[in-house]
């Protein structure tokens, strides 16, 4: 919702955007981990382990191509990496460094992250 405070500013309401987000990332999650059990806490093993060896900036799209040459099964949605790194960043495992093209995303800018020792 977009609300003019007057006639030089706009606020805009991200309350409803944040909270479908939010939702959709969960809804992803919790079915990955009814495909595969406890899928997000492999995923969430795998990305420690690769973000703690990349020596550098990366893209969850590259830690996703390592994870599943390692054998993690892909979940049945890529989406649910989301859940993954949000949780390894609240986790204090990995942290933003900036925004890189994302081959995944029509290079779109997504986050890079990089291993928070």
């Amino acid at each position: 919702m977009i609300r003019h405070r007057d006639d030089r500013t706009m606020v805009i309401d991200f309350t409803a955007a944040t909270e479908a987000r939010d939702l959709g990332v969960q809804r992803s999650a919790d079915h990955a981990n009814r495909v595969e059990s406890e899928w997000t806490g492999q995923a969430l093993g795998m990305l420690t382990a690769f973000a703690r060896q990349a020596g550098g900036p990366f893209l969850i799209e590259q830690a996703r191509a390592w994870a599943e040459a390692q054998g993690l099964p892909p979940p049945p949605d890529a989406r649910s990496w989301g859940a993954v790194a949000r949780r390894a960043a609240a986790k204090k495992r990995i942290e933003k460094v900036g925004f890189a093209p994302a081959a995944s995303s029509n290079c779109s800018p997504k986050v890079q992250w990089r291993y928070a020792a």
